[in-house]
């Protein structure tokens, strides 16, 4: 079964997601940090991507306000196939 993790800031909630997935080292995480891009405010935009990290994740960061509909659908079909 494939799981999805939502969260507006990641870094409030990575304790959480550490006890909905285990064994994350080398596994991809598609970050979509597009709502932000016109907040003033976006310090947590980069601790949620740190803490990803920090779990030993891979991120592929996709804005999706600039990216193609196809290459939107291989990021995301290519997370979907590394889980």
């Amino acid at each position: 079964m494939k799981k999805l993790f939502l969260a507006s800031s990641f870094k409030d909630v990575a304790d959480i997601f550490a006890n909905f997935e285990t064994d994350l080292t080398g596994k991809r995480v598609t970050f979509i940090p597009t709502a932000s891009m016109v907040e003033k405010v976006v310090f947590y935009v980069s601790s949620g991507r740190k803490e990803l990290e920090k779990m030993g994740l891979v991120v592929d960061i996709l804005d999706i306000s600039t990216a193609s509909q196809d290459e939107i659908r291989v990021k995301l079909k290519k997370m979907i196939l590394s889980m």
